[in-house]
Order: structure tokens, then C-alpha cells, then sequence
């Protein structure tokens, strides 16, 4: 992905205005920021059709007049364009206008960078390593769950795949949002369960290390509370994990037996797997 460079010349003319929320001393004009995702690209006369996106952050800069949603026309070759960016990108515009300015395409765009750099340059980025055992067992690749995000880019700045892992780039207030989607899903998940009249009590640790379950043995003959129990939870605690920055995740489920209070079961996930059967439990229940 190039970056647009422009003139030395023409540099020195505007460096005041280019900078995000400053004014030049003549003509006040002021800088504009769009983020835009980029839909196509026609190199012959330097332009590209892009969608604005909602800006992730309440950031003190001075952003463009363009609403979200909003699809046109960006122009690149008012300085000879030196490079243009890729379908798909996701990109910070920079223009040069006047506050008087009223919303309209096409932009015609002083520079340009990726969103990231964009971010990282005001120190408010990031980073979010889902390592591929954690992707495993979610049955899910890199490659599939960044398509997933590629389909929202307002969820994170930029989701890659490094080899099987999976790095999600957010800013504060995007991590914020996500990690309260996530324990969102993490308190539906354990209420469903209570719900049932086949479990009595659900633990999980402030850290998201351990998930302790009070049962019945008919558990094992419901799937999809198996499921919510044996994968969902695990799961979304596997997740808080890697938003609070650990590395080597993993989760320890211990299943009582709700009317013995006996311990039937204690795994580690993800270096062990969850297997549990009638009889292991009748056998657990009678020592």
C-alpha cells in the first residue's frame, strides 16, 4: 500500500493546512479527514470511487463534511498522484478546504495514508493477537474471521492474518465497544444456562481463567447446552483473555454435581478436551 507524496514544493505551501485541526494564517483554509473505505480504483484518471465510514473515535481533529455512508469520488491527481491506494483499503483522506465547505464529491485529495497509520501516529491504537489455537477451537480460520470483519469496518481499524493467528488493530473507544459486546455475550451465554432447570450455578473467574459449573447428569443429554457450557463460555473467556493481552490463554472447567456437590470433572482447554459420559459422572458421583 503507497502512500501519497506530494511536490517539495508544494509541501512548504501548505504544511500549515494539511496538519489535522490547524488553519493557515491567509486563507483559512483548514484540513478535512475523511476515512473511507475504498470500492474501486481507476488509474487512468488517478481517482477512486470510496464509501465514507463512520470516524471510530470523539478525537479533537477537524474531520471532513462527508456523512457516513456517503459514496463518491475521490481525486487524487490534483499533485500528480505518486500512488494510489487498493480495493479495499481502509483509508484516511486528507484535504484542504475552507468551513464553509458543504458536503460534495468528488474529494480532491491532498495526501493520503492507511487507517492504522493514521492512529498510530496520534498513539491510539491497539493491538489484539487471537492465536491460532484459539482459532481452532472456535473451528474457525484467520482468513475466514477476517472476512468477517472486512464486512463491518467500523468493529476495528485493520484485521490481518499473521500466519494462523488472527491481529485485530482497534482504538480505545473501538476496544472499549468490543470488549463490552464480548462480555455481553459471555452474560447471555451463563443466563441461558441458568435457565435450565439442569443447571444450578455457573462461576466464572474475574479473570476468565476458570469456569466452574453446577449440574445434573441430564445435561449431557441437551447438545446445545453442552455447547453453551463446553464451548460458548470457554470461548468468550478465551476472547477476554486475549483483550486483556494474554498470550498463552486457557480455561479450566470444573463440573459439580449439583445434588452431590461432588467433583465429576476438571479439564484444561485448551490443552485438554472436554469428555464426559454418563458413566464417567455416575462413576465420579459414587467414590
Amino acid at each position: 500500500m503507497a502512500r501519497r507524496e506530494a511536490p517539495f514544493a508544494l509541501l512548504c505551501a501548505v504544511c500549515l493546512a494539511v496538519v489535522p485541526g490547524c488553519s493557515d494564517s491567509t486563507g483559512g483554509a483548514i484540513s478535512h479527514n475523511e476515512r473511507a473505505l475504498v470500492l474501486s480504483v481507476d488509474e487512468e484518471s488517478q481517482t477512486a470511487e470510496v464509501r465514507i465510514l463512520e470516524r471510530p473515535d470523539d478525537l479533537t481533529l477537524t474531520w471532513g463534511t462527508h456523512p457516513a455512508g456517503a459514496e463518491g469520488t475521490a481525486d487524487f491527481s490534483e499533485w500528480g498522484s505518486s500512488g494510489l491506494p487498493e480495493v479495499g483499503d481502509d483509508v484516511i483522506l486528507k484535504w484542504v478546504g475552507t468551513p464553509a465547505d458543504e458536503s460534495s464529491f468528488p474529494i480532491l485529495v491532498n495526501s493520503w495514508e492507511p487507517t492504522v497509520s493514521f492512529y498510530e501516529s496520534l498513539d491510539d491504537t491497539h493491538e489484539v493477537r487471537l492465536p491460532a489455537s484459539m482459532l481452532r477451537f472456535f473451528s474457525q480460520t484467520a482468513d475466514e474471521l477476517v472476512a468477517d470483519f472486512e464486512k463491518d469496518p467500523e468493529l476495528a481499524l485493520e484485521a490481518r492474518a499473521d500466519g494462523e493467528d488472527l491481529v485485530l488493530t482497534f482504538t480505545e473507544l473501538q476496544l472499549s465497544n468490543y470488549r463490552l459486546d464480548v462480555e455481553q455475550s459471555l452474560d447471555e451465554s451463563v443466563a441461558s444456562l441458568l435457565e435450565s432447570e439442569n443447571v444450578s450455578a455457573v462461576e466464572v473467574a474475574d479473570d476468565h481463567v476458570s469456569v466452574t459449573i453446577a449440574a445434573s447428569p441430564a445435561l449431557l443429554d441437551k447438545p446445545l447446552l453442552v455447547g453453551q457450557a463446553f464451548m460458548a463460555v470457554p470461548g468468550i473467556c478465551a476472547t477476554l483473555q486475549a483483550l486483556d493481552g494474554v498470550a498463552d490463554w486457557h480455561v479450566e472447567i470444573t463440573v459439580i454435581d449439583a445434588e452431590k456437590n461432588v467433583e465429576v470433572a476438571r479439564v484444561t482447554l485448551p490443552d485438554e478436551s472436554v469428555t464426559i459420559t454418563a458413566e464417567s459422572w455416575a462413576e465420579a458421583v459414587a467414590e
